[in-house]
């Protein structure tokens, strides 16, 4: 293995916070400002909106792992819909219910109760034999 010169060691520092925070899951709007800071300081500046898409994204991937048990299925959620692909990239789901345009407002006013609304979708999407 070739050791890292001191700009790449720092380089795949910054990458490494870039990539934990894409696997963020917030919980509160107090938490979308602090990794909206947070991605401004590693020079990969996102909006309150990106973060919040981001992390209800995140959520319904986590949901998906459980309830699939197992890292089979990626999730994609866009203002016109969520996706739901195979390991192998194929549609297996679309559905327009769970919209980024709908979800980010929703998250805005009541986080809380927007984590719990998606929770309840994707459990019945799981449950519905869709998948």
């Amino acid at each position: 293995m070739v050791p890292l010169s001191g700009q790449q060691a720092y380089n795949a520092g910054e990458k490494t916070k870039e990539m934990a925070l894409m696997h963020e899951i917030p919980e509160t709007m107090a938490q979308v400002t602090a990794l909206v800071d947070q991605s401004r300081q590693n020079g990969q500046p996102l909006t309150e909106e990106q973060v919040i898409q981001g992390g209800l994204q995140n959520w319904m991937q986590e949901l998906l792992d459980e309830g699939i048990e197992g890292g089979y299925l990626t999730a994609q959620l866009t203002d016109s819909g969520l996706t739901v692909l195979d390991i192998t990239g194929k549609l297996l789901l679309k559905t327009d219910t769970l919209t980024a345009a709908k979800l980010v407002p929703a998250f805005k006013q009541d986080p809380h109760m927007t984590l719990m609304n998606v929770q309840t979708a994707m459990r019945k999407i799981i449950d519905s034999g869709r998948l």
